[in-house]
């Protein structure tokens, strides 16, 4: 955020809360059985192939 000369938004630059938010949201997806996709070194379109692949799976299952 430095680097970019941001000051007023400053929700992601204390390691704690960004940390405690990853946890909330990990136990939200468990919660509900929700798929995650981890988007690391993926293009927009791989990741966009993805979430068609997981939405299909979905909907040949109901």
């Amino acid at each position: 955020m430095q680097s970019i000369k941001e000051n007023e938004n400053k929700n992601y630059i204390d390691f704690e809360k960004i940390k405690n938010e990853i946890e909330v949201s990990k136990k939200l997806f468990q919660k509900y059985n929700w798929p995650t996709i981890d988007v690391t070194r993926k293009s927009v379109e791989e990741t966009a192939a993805s979430i068609l692949k997981i939405h299909d799976i979905f909907n040949h299952n109901e």
